[in-house]
């Protein structure tokens, strides 16, 4: 068997590093079944991040899976995912990168 992630596996949703956040769980989980001959258990649900800017100082950050079906993560009082905000854009300007280059590109998952 082949297990992948990420840009090299093609699959059909956004490439970012949040798709890759919500398959690698799915995969060591899959990848440890197989290791054990048990039916995978689980299924990756095509979930993709995009921040989409619509002007200066605002972005949705639309949160989907496979067929557009919206997958929101983070609470709708903090971001709608469907409507532009500044919220949103101060997120993905001052808070993403520090997650990104402390967190997640070393390996470690924040309880989102």
């Amino acid at each position: 068997n082949v297990w992948g992630l990420g840009d090299v596996i093609s699959a059909p949703n956004a490439k970012t590093m949040a798709a890759v956040r919500k398959q690698a769980p799915v995969v060591a989980d899959n990848l440890l079944a197989d290791l054990e001959s048990r039916v995978p258990p689980r299924e990756y649900n095509g979930y993709g991040a995009c921040p989409l800017t619509v002007e200066k100082g605002k972005i949705v950050l639309a949160e989907f899976g496979y067929d557009g079906k919206l997958l929101p993560t983070l609470p709708k009082a903090l971001l709608n995912g469907t409507e532009p905000t500044r919220m949103a854009w101060q997120l993905k300007k001052h808070i993403m990168p520090q997650i990104y280059w402390h967190s997640m590109a070393r390996g470690r998952e924040l309880p989102l």
